[in-house]
């Protein structure tokens, strides 16, 4: 047995033991379901929508979007909370999809692509290991349509200091160590060998974005869930009627706000599977099977390397004037603008434009653009490779896309890409852009 299985065992124990529990935990914690009903209104499709409810345990959050019409399938390791949740079911009239059991590093069983979002409102609190983490969250990604949502949930880093000051500050004090290591590592293991105690990991508020971001997904807001509210629930959660809706409207706002992100005790991150990714995925084995010779530029070049650059089109430059017309006529059904010959007073080219799958895709042969009193190259000849699902895409050496960048004024772009740029390439590809005046 892995050291992964070793620990949903201990995990599905804790909840298998009291499915009742947790339950009632969103009548404990009121703010945290009501700002997160709030999110999910603001940020899912429409009803009928497809939703996996990965890790939904007894169900509150997938009979409440059953009950609003959505075709809800929960998913969950611990085989009580789903004997509650049918249970909690049959009684409020709600219908699920389906019930399954099983672990969120593993949706085999579903298809890529089959739902319209993902809640991973749990299993990310119980994952130990960045790896699993990542591998969870590329599951969700992988069920969920290009387009679809994800709605990932963070313990937060000082969650367990929180509750403790709110609770039982004393028998903190007693464990200093135990403290320091959630502080310091994040990490609540197991504290006795083989026992069924509470086992977490505690993010940083810092970590979030750029996990999400290494698996694909976009984010599009984290949110502090409970706002304001965090280890001082009980008068809030005796309220009704006005004072109850304007503190739960009051929290949702805050929950926006970064700055009260460490104060909260779990993030919950909104995050997006690209439409431009499926869409680039799909041009770039077209491209391969036609043996054009292309670059993707621009923002998806940055995005495709890891930097933080929200993508709302395709620019793809071709090597050969006779390319782009080569891809006019593979996409002729998508054309919005046929391939001809434009220019400005900074830039020329054969340019055509596209709506490819829910993108606008601009195509570019012979691109060259004015500098001083002559018209040059758009770029150098450099070229690499990157994988995007599996597809290989053409992009130019990020190097020299930073000095794209820095030859159109764009500096915010430069800056970005110079973070992520070799300074030996950077200084060579200077020196031959100055040597060739396409600076």
């Amino acid at each position: 047995m892995t050291e992964r299985e070793q620990l949903e065992r201990l995990v599905q124990a804790v909840y298998d033991g009291d499915p009742n529990r947790e339950w009632e935990r969103a009548e404990r914690h009121r703010t945290e379901f009501a700002v997160t009903q709030m999110v999910l209104d603001a940020h899912l499709p429409p009803p009928p929508a497809r939703v996996l409810d990965c890790g939904g345990g007894p169900g509150r959050y997938a009979i409440y979007l059953a009950r609003r019409g959505y075709q809800v399938t929960l998913f969950d390791l611990s085989p009580e909370l789903l004997n509650r949740a049918r249970q909690q079911a049959q009684e409020t009239g709600a219908r699920l999809s389906g019930i399954q059991q099983g672990t969120a590093t593993d949706l085999s069983r579903f298809n890529t692509a089959q739902f319209d979002a993902v809640l991973l409102l749990g299993p990310l609190y119980h994952l130990l290991e960045a790896t699993d983490r990542q591998l969870a969250l590329s599951e969700a990604y992988r069920v969920v349509k290009p387009g679809g949502r994800v709605f990932a949930a963070f313990i937060t880093r000082y969650a367990a200091h929180i509750d403790a000051v709110a609770r039982y500050p004393k028998r903190a004090a007693d464990m200093p160590a135990l403290y320091r290591q959630i502080a310091t590592a994040g990490r609540l293991s197991p504290r006795n060998e083989g026992s069924a105690g509470f086992i977490a990991y505690f993010a940083h508020p810092d970590e979030v974005v750029p996990l999400c971001r290494a698996v694909g997904l976009e984010v599009l807001e984290v949110l502090g869930v409970e706002g304001v509210a965090a280890g001082r629930e009980k008068l809030v959660n005796a309220l009704t009627g006005e004072a109850w809706d304007f503190w739960v409207e009051t929290n949702y706002s805050i929950a926006q706000d970064p700055s009260s992100h460490g104060g909260a005790e779990h993030l919950l991150a909104v995050c997006c599977r690209p439409q431009w990714r499926a869409t680039l995925r799909y041009i770039a084995e077209e491209l391969e099977s036609l043996e054009l010779d292309y670059r993707v530029v621009g923002g998806a070049s940055l995005a495709l390397r890891g930097l933080p650059v929200s993508v709302h089109d395709l620019d793809l430059e071709m090597t050969e004037v006779s390319a782009a017309y080569r891809f006019q006529e593979r996409f002729a059904t998508t054309t919005a603008q046929p391939v001809a010959w434009r220019e400005t007073e900074r830039v020329r080219s054969h340019y055509g434009r596209f709506e490819i799958r829910g993108m606008q895709v601009e195509v570019m042969g012979g691109l060259t653009r004015r500098i001083g009193a002559r018209w040059v190259p758009s770029f150098l000849s450099t070229h690499e490779v990157v994988k995007l699902e599996g597809a290989s895409v053409s992009v130019l050496a990020l190097e020299e896309e930073m000095l794209a960048y820095l030859r159109r004024g764009r500096l915010d772009r430069a800056a970005l890409a110079l973070q992520a740029c070799d300074a030996d390439r950077l200084l060579s590809y200077l020196a031959e852009a100055h040597a060739r005046h396409m600076l």
